[in-house]
């Protein structure tokens, strides 16, 4: 009796271990399998964005290939990025001409990018530095984090994402976590493999992105920048504005230039306060002008476009009409500066 029970129990014992594996191998191949649909479908989404011509994901593909290799560079944040016409400036100049400048990021972000294309293209000759006094804000966020997801596997790119983000650690090991309430986006990037999803104002051209947009005021950013603690004694700005031109000197051949570049402003920025707080800056960048033969400052911020609505989308961005026009103007003081 004792021995039929054994046998009933053990019976049992391996019909329910049986039953457990197959179980737990039906949950391995679900798991496996949609790991391998949700990768996937990653992928196809993330190849799309870097395939999309005339757009940001692009550009960085091609920075991270070094495909771009120009004879100028320009840096800026979002002024430089809708403001700095490098097509007409390249064909003035008769250079090959690229603007790498990072929409919304300040100068940490800005030095960032640089490194990372100078990681993987040649060295250029000239550099056009847009200046303004949002420049001097340190970026502390990522902004427009999206630009980086279909890359978050290259080692550049995961290094300075994740200084400002841990999710990007996450995003890595996660199918379709970036994408995460952003199924749009998803969308958008696997339309990418067989169209172009986006609208004319965010495509871009050799990393600039002309805006077809008309005037209005922007009042957040007028009141935004009165705020900002710059005082004429102030010398912090005084040794950081050096630690940007030495930033510059270290990575680029002893005979390269240095050119920046203050570009027109509404006349509604241009006040009294405005001008206590560049002061000191416009001062040390002429004196460093007048002992570096290699570097040139140019001043635009009350250029005759500060006086007309037309050149501009808010009183801060320059308008495609705008960035044309002056794309042309400080190509014509450059190439008095490079002859």
């Amino acid at each position: 009796m004792d021995n039929l029970i054994f046998k009933v129990n053990s019976f049992i014992f391996n019909f329910n271990w049986f039953i457990m594996k197959v179980f737990l191998k039906y949950i391995i191949q679900i798991i496996a399998v949609t790991l391998v649909f949700a990768f996937g479908i990653q992928y196809f989404s993330d190849n799309g964005f870097k395939q999309l011509k005339n757009s940001r994901y692009n550009d960085w593909a091609n920075i991270l290939n070094g495909k771009i290799n120009s004879e100028i560079i320009i840096n800026g944040s979002s002024r430089g990025f809708v403001g700095y016409n490098p097509v007409i400036i390249g064909d003035k100049l008769n250079l090959s001409c690229f603007n790498l400048s990072f929409n919304a990021g300040s100068y940490n972000l800005q030095q960032s990018k640089f490194d990372i294309y100078l990681k993987n293209n040649k060295t250029p000759k000239v550099i056009i530095q847009n200046i303004d006094l949002a420049y001097f804000v340190k970026s502390t966020k990522l902004p427009d984090e999206e630009q980086f997801y279909p890359f978050i596997y290259n080692k550049s790119i995961d290094s300075l994402t994740t200084k400002f983000d841990n999710r990007f650690s996450l995003f890595r090991t996660i199918p379709l976590l970036k994408y995460n309430q952003k199924i749009k986006m998803l969308e958008e990037g696997v339309i990418a493999n067989f169209s172009n999803p986006f609208e004319k104002n965010v495509k871009t051209i050799q990393g600039y992105c002309p805006q077809n947009r008309i005037f209005k005021v922007d009042y957040h950013n007028l009141s935004r920048f009165p705020n900002l603690t710059f005082k004429a004694e102030n010398k912090h700005e005084i040794l950081l504005l050096h630690d940007m031109i030495n930033f510059y000197t270290w990575r680029l051949h002893k005979d390269a230039k240095i050119i920046f570049v203050w570009m027109p402003e509404y006349k509604l920025r241009l006040t009294k306060s405005f001008d206590l707080k560049r002061e000191s800056i416009i001062d040390e960048l002429n004196l460093i002008q007048k002992k570096d033969k290699n570097f040139l400052f140019i001043d635009m911020a009350y250029d005759e476009m500060s006086n007309h609505t037309q050149y501009y989308y808010d009183t801060f961005h320059l308008n495609e009409v705008g960035s044309n026009l002056f794309s042309e103007k400080v190509s014509m003081k450059i190439n008095e500066f490079l002859n």
